[in-house]
């Protein structure tokens, strides 16, 4: 039996045994959804989101042993205490309209509408700041006007600025009459736009805009258009593949050093901070932490289990993360993955599943959101993830010629140019012999949902019976819901 249990003597055919932190997964999620989307009282929207987790857990357990009761204590713990900061989190009074007149540095800044907006930290609140322009992150900026919540959408596919924003920790809207800059900060806000400046001024177009986005999370319009066209946005996120790859290298290179475990965790979380610590990044990076002490203690997690608990704390520190579209896709595509390597067939087999299944599964929360999702990405991404590990650390290497400030440098980025043009004919010659895109349906829908649960369930340790169950019971309550 050696091999078949965990350290704590339960079975890795229990989704106690083999991934327990997907059940803080889903209480976490299912009560936000209850208490903010569906309206429920918090008490009632945290007995069903335990229920439901506990039922997930009930299925996939055919016999329980007794050496799961510490397990179980531990969740319920780690339950209360999350869902605890859930509360807090979610029913914070929100800032009454009024004026505001106050100092701060400025964190992110972008073109909004027919006007631009700065997202302004003042002490330990965040402001969206709706102003004429002028401003750079890391300006200390002046600011006063009319303090306004956000608007809340009352459609579903409408957008929803009340949701969105809160997703990115920020308390209320600024419509300024006063904007000025009166300094210069130099923290990591200032360091990440010049250097996402000096990417733009002395890289070729295709590679400042790869290695802006990889480096400092700045997107730019054209490429993110070609890329969403294509179904590969996520090629242009900071995420799993970006933080893998950095902490992949450190953990290469210190090999032979002391502290080696110490030394890859603060270059990753360097990392995720210099590029803008989007939800995808800081979910990696969390990841990636879990497996690097593990690896350090002698204890091992499954991918699964670890991308699960990265997400469940993620949401216990800001609930409203929930309703990030680059937290859900992350989490989901990673999930997803995680699902497919656990699978018990061949490496050829799984590399041909993972693709269509991050596809479909992702697809439907795109497609509710974007529209239209496009079907060659699932072709694509066949090649994306494996072509992108080897080209964005090998055009990273050629660009620090020329960031350095090498006159000779130019020609080394040229050849990574010449590799990006060469992913983007690829790309659009597969865009062009796939022309087609679907709309969100409640096909897609139960396509997506369904094949979702049946892997997470195989993921978690279900048989294919308790899968096929989980499949059924999840499908009832998913009809019912939709009547």
């Amino acid at each position: 039996m050696m091999g078949l249990e965990n350290a704590a003597g339960i079975p890795r055919s229990s989704p106690l045994g083999r991934a327990p932190a997907f059940a803080l997964l889903i209480n976490f999620s299912l009560a936000v959804f209850l208490a903010e989307d569906v309206g429920f009282p918090f008490w009632a929207a945290a007995v069903l989101s335990v229920t439901a987790a506990a039922g997930w857990f009930f299925i996939g357990t055919e016999r329980p042993p007794k050496s799961s009761l510490p397990v179980v204590a531990a969740l319920l713990a780690f339950s209360l205490a999350g869902m605890s900061a859930i509360y807090r989190g979610i029913s914070q009074a929100e800032i009454p309209p009024g004026k505001v007149d106050a100092t701060g540095v400025v964190i992110s800044e972008r073109k909004w509408g027919w006007r631009r907006i700065a997202v302004v930290r003042t002490g330990v609140r965040r402001f969206v700041v709706r102003y004429g322009g002028g401003a750079s992150p890391g300006d200390i900026v002046r600011f006063s006007g009319r303090l306004e919540p956000f608007k809340r959408s009352g459609a579903n596919r409408e957008f929803d600025e009340f949701k969105y924003w809160k997703a990115k920790g920020t308390s209320a809207a600024v419509d300024a009459n006063r904007f000025e800059v009166v300094g210069r900060s130099e923290g990591i806000a200032f360091r990440r736009d010049a250097l996402a400046k000096r990417i733009k001024n002395r890289l070729p177009r295709l590679t400042a805009g790869y290695i802006a986005a990889a480096w400092v999370g700045e997107r730019d319009d054209e490429l993110n258009n070609f890329h969403r066209n294509a179904g590969t946005s996520h090629l242009l996120v900071v995420s799993g593949l970006h933080v893998g790859i950095v902490a992949a290298i450190c953990m290469a290179v210190t090999r032979r050093l002391p502290f080696r475990f110490f030394i890859a965790s603060a270059v990753m979380w360097f990392y995720a901070l210099l590029s803008g610590a989007a939800p995808s990044s800081v979910r990696a990076a969390l990841m990636i932490q879990t497996a690097i002490i593990g690896r350090a203690s002698g204890q091992r997690s499954g991918a699964f289990n670890g991308v699960s608990a990265a997400a469940a704390l993620m949401l216990a520190y800001n609930p409203r993360l929930f309703w990030d579209m680059g937290w859900r896709l992350s989490v989901l595509s990673v999930l997803t993955l995680a699902s497919v390597q656990s699978l018990g067939v061949g490496p050829s087999a799984k590399w041909l599943a993972a693709s269509p299944a991050v596809w479909l599964i992702t697809s439907v929360q795109s497609a509710w959101t974007f529209g239209a999702v496009p079907l060659a990405g699932a072709v694509i991404n066949f090649f994306a993830v494996p072509v992108f590990s080897i080209l964005l650390p090998a055009a990273s290497l050629l660009a620090v010629p020329s960031l350095a400030g090498a006159d000779a440098g130019r020609y080394a980025a040229m050849w990574a140019e010449s590799a990006f043009l060469a992913w983007e004919r690829f790309s659009d010659n597969m865009t062009r012999l796939i022309p087609w895109s679907t709309d969100f349906s409640p096909p897609l829908m139960f396509s997506g949902a369904a094949s979702a649960i049946f892997l997470f369930a195989r993921a978690c340790g279900f048989s294919n019976a308790s899968a096929a169950a989980a499949l059924g019971f999840n499908m009832l309550l998913f009809a019912l819901y939709n009547l």
